[in-house]
């Protein structure tokens, strides 16, 4: 074998060992940037928030949150637990409040009286006292405050109540866990289609077209 034969084999096998070691970083890259995405679209929650120079904690009650973080922007209340005969034993109460583009959106949720729970959410926003609104908004609002705050309220709405029984608990009777189904019906002047926004307590679980009247 001549020389350009042998220059071609050493350029072969050059090529062929890049190949592998492209695989092998892509291998290792792909799954950290899909863990990245995942950890910046899901909600994180912590024990505390600071408002000012006063902490709000779990076990708080509603008028201390106020007291100390003022009203909140936007509330929402869902029943958890139902029993039979008596009807909703247990709800609770979402709290958002929106500092602003700069600062995350806070949801602090309420069981029964209690601050139970503090979610961090994505990056606050300013809101429009005229909201106009398009497909790429539609799409950005992943709960039901972001997509009044920056929607408004839909021209119309379903609402449809689903229950899964759970464990025998300290009611002493097998307890149902109530789901809030919502379908928010939203007319976009830019769009010859109707969008159908689906909410599950709360949160935005799917968009669908709906032809124009």
């Amino acid at each position: 074998m001549g020389p350009p034969g042998i220059l071609r084999r050493m350029l072969d096998h050059t090529d062929t060992a890049m190949h592998a070691r492209f695989m092998t970083h892509a291998r290792l890259v792909v799954p950290l940037i899909t863990l990245f995405v995942l950890v910046a679209v899901t909600p994180t929650s912590q024990a505390a928030l600071r408002c000012g120079s006063s902490l709000v904690s779990e076990g708080d009650w509603p008028v201390e949150v106020e007291e100390r973080c003022g009203k909140p922007d936007y509330v929402a209340t869902y029943p958890t637990a139902t029993l039979p005969g008596l009807g909703v034993v247990q709800s609770e109460e979402h709290w958002y409040y929106n500092p602003g583009p700069q600062r995350f959106i806070r949801r602090l949720v309420f069981r029964n009286g209690s601050l139970v729970r503090i979610d961090s959410l994505g990056y606050g926003f300013t809101v429009s006292v005229n909201p106009r609104c398009d497909l790429g908004t539609l799409r950005s609002a992943t709960n039901e405050y972001e997509l009044m705050a920056r929607c408004g309220p839909p021209v119309s709405k379903r609402t449809e109540w689903q229950v899964a029984p759970t464990e025998s608990g300290h009611y002493g009777s097998q307890a149902a866990l109530p789901v809030l189904i919502q379908e928010w019906l939203y007319d976009l002047a830019s769009n010859q289609f109707r969008k159908v926004v689906t909410l599950r307590n709360g949160e935005v679980v799917d968009i669908e077209s709906r032809p124009a009247k």
